[in-house]
């Protein structure tokens, strides 16, 4: 073998392993932080679904005085209330309701339908626009004897130039559209995906506590792992629980 083929050899064979190196270099690096991302968008998530369901638990207890063990059928029954308000805006205080094949009664304290647009629903910020008509006035100061120049909003201030004790008069009107920041919110439905952990795909589930206490418990409890990419672990240590309204990840 001259020393030509070999240097050649050794070259073809050494660009092969610095090729390898990298190939393995970059499955350490990116494998393990897209498993860590998982991780933590799969925690999240799930956090916030038995955020979901518990709130779901509090709303029906609001109503009805007491917790119920079955998240399905607690969703449903908030559900037909809220539906119920929609179709009466004064079905508020002592009402009935048939659930089940069975007429309940029910309490709906005033402002829950409010509340609920807000809790099941994702906030965001929008800009609002409104009209503004100002009046300027001149109105007589007894004290200086002069004539004092003010403003007016119409919507705002209507009742102080409508009143007939008012003195003044007004002199000029200008319109003015203004503009503003608000939080509006895009209400969700209640639907049985939430009720499954999008890790293990099982469902949550409540849990009776001492002096009618609940808690909303995940599938996940006592831990979770499996293998990935085969030569990497997913591991997830849980997504913790909702003991009597206090997350246990706060």
């Amino acid at each position: 073998m001259t020393e030509a083929n070999y240097s050649e050899k050794l070259s073809f064979t050494i660009k092969w392993i610095t090729v390898l190196l990298i190939v393995i270099f970059f499955f350490v690096i990116y494998i393990p932080k897209a498993i860590w991302e998982d991780e933590g968008h799969y925690r999240n998530l799930a956090h916030w679904k038995m955020a979901q369901l518990w709130d779901a638990e509090e709303a029906y207890n609001d109503i009805t005085g007491k917790y119920n063990n079955d998240l399905k059928e607690t969703m449903t029954f908030i559900s037909m209330v809220r539906d119920s308000v929609l179709a009466d805006s004064m079905y508020i205080g002592d009402q009935f309701i048939n659930f089940k094949g069975e007429r309940l009664s029910i309490t709906v304290p005033e402002f829950w339908a409010m509340e609920y647009d807000t809790m099941f629903a994702f906030p965001y910020m929008a800009k609002d626009s409104s009209l503004e008509i100002i009046y300027t006035a001149v109105m007589p100061n007894d004290e200086t004897g002069i004539n004092d120049t003010t403003f007016y909003n119409k919507a705002r201030d209507g009742f102080i130039f409508n009143d007939s004790l008012w003195t003044g008069w007004i002199i000029d009107t200008t319109k003015e559209m203004r503009y503003e920041s608000v939080q509006k919110y895009k209400r969700f439905n209640l639907v049985d995906s939430l009720m499954v952990c999008p890790l293990t795909k099982k469902q949550y589930y409540v849990e009776e506590l001492e002096e009618g206490k609940i808690a909303i418990l995940s599938p996940t409890r006592g831990g979770v792992n499996f293998s990935v990419k085969t030569f990497w672990t997913f591991v997830d240590t849980g997504h913790g629980a909702i003991v009597d309204g206090v997350s246990s990840w706060k």
